[in-house]
C-alpha cells in the first residue's frame, strides 16, 4: 500500500481503472492476494467523514458516461449472491479499444446474438461470453456447435456459480447444454474460499441503474473499496499466476476438481441434462519466444497431469475438449491481457490432447 499521503488519490484512481481495462476481468486473478483494505477506517481516523462525500462528488463531476446513449467504458455484470450475470432484457454497448461493442441479452441475462428460438445454451464465465466480439461467428464456438447459442457467462462467474444458474433456472435450461470451464482461473475457484461477493461489487438489483447512469458504476465501485470487504483492485500477472499454479498442493487441486466433476454429474443426473464440456487453456500458460508464441513446456507437463487425472476420467460425458491456439506468431490475447483472443482459439477433443 501506498503512504497515507497518497491514499485519497490512488483510491480514486483504482476505481478509475477497474471501470475502464479492469471491467473485464474485474479482479477476477486476484485470489490469494486479496488487499484487505480498511479504507473507511482511514478516513474517519486522519480525513473524516466528510472526505469520503467529497471523493465520491469528485467521482461524478469527473464522469463522462453520463448519458445511456453513450457507449459504456465498462461490462455491466451483478451477482445475486448465487451466480453472476449480465442484466436482464438490456440492449447496451461497451467500448473496446477503439470498437463499440454491441450486447443484448435475455430475461435471465444471456447475450444473444440473434432472436432465433431453441438456442443452445452455453454457460461460464468472463472467457466464453465474448469480450473481444459481437456477432457469435466471430466465437470459438461457432465452428464447434454450428449453430446459433446464446451465453450465459459473466466475470467471475465460477464452476459452482455455473451450477447453481442451473439448478435455480431449470424450468428455463435445456436437455443439451454447453459449459466452458476457464483454466485460467475456473482452476482455483473449485477451492471452498472462493466467493463471488469478495470480487463482485455491484447488485444483481443495481445493474438496471448503473446502465442508465453509468457514473454509479463507480461509486459503487468506490464505496466497496472504502468499505471493510475483501475487494481488491489488484491482479497477478503472468509470472505471479504461474507461480500460484505450479507451488498449489497437486493432490488438493485433483481432489478438488473431481468434487466438482461429480457435483456436475449429480446436476447432469438429477435434471436429465447432457452437457459437452470445454476447456479453455490458461493465458498465462504461453509466452513469446522468437517471435512466436509457445507454451511453457513445464507448465503444460504439470496441467497435462491434472486435467488427464481428473476431466479425462469424467465418466458423465465424453464430450471433453480443450483449447488450442492458431497463428501463434501474432498476439493472442485480449486487450485487458487476460483473456484469450476468440479468433485465436481451436478445439480438440482432451482424449485426444491427453493420448499425446
Amino acid at each position: 500500500m501506498k503512504p497515507l499521503l497518497n491514499f485519497k488519490s490512488s483510491t480514486f484512481f483504482a476505481a478509475n481503472n477497474i471501470s475502464k481495462a479492469d471491467a473485464y476481468s474485474a479482479a477476477e486473478n486476484s485470489f490469494k492476494t486479496k488487499q484487505h483494505l480498511s479504507g473507511s477506517k482511514l478516513f474517519k481516523l486522519f480525513f473524516g467523514i466528510k472526505n469520503i462525500f467529497i471523493i465520491l462528488l469528485l467521482l461524478i463531476l469527473f464522469i463522462s458516461e453520463t448519458k445511456a446513449k453513450n457507449c459504456l467504458s465498462f461490462l455491466p455484470f451483478g451477482h445475486n449472491n448465487h451466480y453472476v450475470h449480465l442484466p436482464k432484457n438490456a440492449v447496451f454497448c461497451v467500448k473496446y479499444d477503439e470498437e463499440n461493442l454491441n450486447f443484448q441479452t435475455d430475461e435471465l441475462g444471456g447475450r444473444i446474438f440473434s432472436k432465433t428460438k431453441n438456442q443452445l445454451q452455453v454457460f461460464g464465465d468472463s472467457q466464453v461470453l465474448g469480450l473481444d466480439i459481437d456477432k457469435n461467428k466471430n466465437h470459438y464456438l461457432y465452428n464447434y456447435i454450428k449453430s446459433d447459442f446464446v451465453i450465459y457467462a459473466a466475470p467471475n462467474n465460477g464452476p459452482y456459480e455455473v451450477i447453481k444458474f442451473i439448478y435455480l433456472n431449470k424450468k428455463s435450461i435445456s436437455k443439451k447444454i454447453v459449459i466452458n470451464f476457464n483454466l485460467s482461473v475456473d482452476i482455483f475457484r473449485v477451492y471452498e474460499d472462493w466467493d463471488i461477493k469478495n470480487y463482485v461489487a455491484v447488485k444483481s438489483s443495481e445493474l438496471d441503474e448503473i446502465i442508465k447512469n453509468p457514473y454509479k458504476y463507480k461509486i459503487i465501485i468506490t464505496k466497496s473499496l472504502l468499505s471493510n470487504k475483501f475487494f481488491t483492485v489488484s491482479r497477478k500477472n503472468n509470472n505471479e499466476m504461474q507461480k500460484l499454479f505450479m507451488t498449489r498442493n497437486k493432490n488438493k487441486m485433483v481432489d478438488n476438481l473431481n468434487l466438482y466433476l461429480k457435483n456436475l454429474e449429480k446436476l447432469s443426473r438429477e435434471l436429465e441434462i447432457d452437457f459437452d464440456l470445454v476447456l479453455t487453456m490458461p493465458y498465462w500458460i504461453y509466452k513469446k519466444e522468437n517471435g512466436k508464441i509457445i507454451k511453457i513446456k513445464e507448465i503444460e507437463n504439470h496441467l497435462k497431469k491434472i486435467l488427464c487425472k481428473t476431466f479425462n476420467n469424467s465418466y458423465r460425458t465424453k464430450n471433453i475438449f480443450i483449447s488450442k491456439i492458431k497463428n501463434s506468431d501474432q498476439d493472442i490475447l485480449t486487450i485487458d491481457k487476460r483473456h484469450l483472443r476468440s479468433d485465436k482459439i481451436v478445439l480438440t477433443n482432451l482424449g485426444k490432447y491427453c493420448s499425446i
